[in-house]
């Protein structure tokens, strides 16, 4: 397990006590037990669920092991879609606003649909962001790149209290 990713996770746990906005909005639960988890997740993936079972981060939400399964429709192949996606290659694993990202189950890499102003599965824009859904945590929920993929930026709850504990300049 990576002792980043925990460390990380329990400052902002710990920092979410300090203001009922931040309790109200977001939340990081327990991890689950490995043994409650589908064998078939990625790694990476696995790893985190067993450090907080699903969350919400401002503008970020990550699928909890119990719901990930009922929101793999997002990686169904939709007729007239720019990307043709599929369950055999793509877990849905969180939405960032109202766009799914994606975890490659052969490599481990974190995909999203970065905003191009048009509905994610019309956008032709399909971004790798993560090696490994650690890197994107850390990174795209947990620090600087959070404000370039939330809709408001800098302007939220979540910003601020990325702020507080100096994971956000």
């Amino acid at each position: 397990m990576s002792t980043e990713l925990q460390r990380v996770v329990e400052t902002l746990r710990n920092t979410m006590d300090m203001r009922t906005e931040w309790r109200m909005m977001n939340s990081l639960p327990a991890g689950a037990q490995l043994k409650d988890l589908p064998a078939d997740l990625p790694a990476s993936l696995r790893t985190f669920l067993t450090v907080a079972n699903g969350a919400t981060c401002g503008d970020v939400s990550i699928f909890s092991a119990s719901t990930a399964e009922e929101m793999q429709f997002y990686a169904d192949p939709i007729s007239g879609a720019e990307i043709t996606l599929g369950r055999e290659k793509w877990l849905c694993c969180g939405v960032i606003v109202d766009d799914p990202f994606f975890v490659n189950r052969l490599s481990g890499e974190v995909w999203y649909f970065p905003d191009t102003g048009v509905e994610w599965w019309k956008s032709s824009s399909f971004e790798k962001a993560a090696d490994d859904f650690t890197s994107f945590f850390l990174r795209f929920v947990a620090g600087s790149c959070y404000v370039d993929v939330s809709a408001t930026g800098r302007e939220d709850q979540w910003a601020e209290l990325l702020r507080q504990v100096g994971l956000l300049e």
